[in-house]
């Protein structure tokens, strides 16, 4: 008769699991896991645990489906994982209750739903009390900022990224998190155009990325870079940087291959290269529409609208109101900036006021903070 497992011994084996995916080490992450799942059938009942154990593989895979290429995914989805989480975090408290917000969070951030992230974040913070451990805070400091970052609350995320920043500088197995606290820096840094005060950051994003050998991170260094150029007027090192992105992209599969297939098509098309735009923009429709990223295929549109239609007013308004509807004020800003430009530079004053006052009230949406405060 074989022996029964305290539910102890199993816990932290969960915590040393929970330690590896925090530093992005797939490999000893996958070992655990696989570990924790046989201990998992041996172990004694214990129901807290069990909780902990279906958060931590929500957790996993929110790691790899960050890292890995998009078509090797077979596993159980994340929505199947949601459903055992809500129908199981009833009446939990403390560090479960803390893990089960940030890791939704976490999730709603990955959807691009920037808003319910960061409500989800802060009802995190209230448990953060139950947190000693200094990474874990630093892993909450980091998803804010992330997240504020992503609803252009710049100097918001640029206290927290460096609270992050401060912590992962200490430890030498954080450096995905380190360069993804660059990435954040050097954005917020755009957003109050100090364009040559980004890019330092994401040279060292990129020396630290291709020193991992991280696919996924040196496509994104590669792509910010390169929109970095192209902001400063550096249009040939722009465009020979963003194809870069692409290619490594395209050749890795990767989950971000929608983000950097726009930021290539806008950029040609920006350059009037009007052939090699729209073939970049309808391989990134057809990569946004394969990853169901309804954000990217969204975006595709606007740019056909702006660009290849010259303008479809309608189409470019369908784009906005997704935007708006999902909160998404960082693109509406960009899209009602651009579109003004194109009805200037036609001599069409009356469609390019509308759209610089949907710009500038966008602004001032972005700067209330717009429903991020409220208590």
């Amino acid at each position: 008769m074989s022996s029964v497992l305290p539910s102890s011994e199993v816990g932290v084996k969960i915590n040393e699991w929970y330690k590896m995916i925090r530093q992005f080490s797939v490999p000893d992450a996958e070992i655990l896991k696989a570990e924790v799942e046989q201990e998992i059938n041996e172990m004694e009942e214990d129901e807290y645990l069990l909780i902990y154990y279906t958060l931590m593989k929500f957790r996993h895979q929110l790691m790899l489906d960050y890292l890995e290429p998009v078509t090797t995914r077979v596993r159980p989805t994340i929505d199947e994982l949601l459903e055992k989480i809500e129908a199981s975090n009833k009446g939990i408290s403390g560090l479960l209750c803390y893990y089960s917000l940030f890791f939704r969070g976490m999730y709603e951030f990955d959807q691009k739903q920037y808003v319910k992230a960061i409500g989800f974040y802060r009802e995190a913070e209230e448990q953060l009390v139950h947190v000693h451990d200094e990474i874990e805070r630093a892993e909450f400091h980091f998803k804010l900022a992330e997240a504020y970052y992503g609803m252009k609350q710049s100097h918001v995320s640029m206290h927290h990224v460096k609270q992050a920043l401060d912590i992962y500088d200490q430890y030498e197995l954080y450096k995905v998190r380190k360069i993804q606290c660059l990435f954040v820096i050097s954005g917020n840094y755009i957003d109050f155009k100090r364009y040559e005060k980004s890019q330092p950051h994401l040279e060292k994003a990129l020396e630290f990325s291709r020193e991992l050998g991280n696919k996924r991170l040196i496509s994104s260094a590669l792509y910010n870079l390169g929109a970095n150029f192209g902001d400063r007027g550096d249009y040939e090192k722009a465009e020979i940087l963003l194809s870069q992105a692409v290619e490594l992209s395209e050749k890795a599969k990767l989950s971000n291959l929608p983000h950097s297939l726009f930021s290539y098509a806008k950029f040609l098309f920006k350059q009037g290269k009007m052939a090699e735009g729209i073939q970049a923009s309808k391989k990134g429709l057809s990569a946004a529409v394969y990853q169901g990223d309804k954000l990217f295929e969204n975006l595709q549109g606007y740019l056909k609208a702006l660009y290849v239609d010259a303008v479809d007013q309608q189409g470019v308004n369908e784009t906005i109101e997704y935007l708006e509807k999902n909160k998404i004020y960082s693109y509406i800003e960009d899209i009602a900036c651009e579109t003004a430009s194109v009805y200037a530079d036609s001599r069409e004053f009356e469609n390019s006021y509308f759209y610089h006052k949907k710009m500038v009230d966008t602004q001032t949406q972005i700067q209330r903070g717009e429903c991020l405060y409220e208590f």
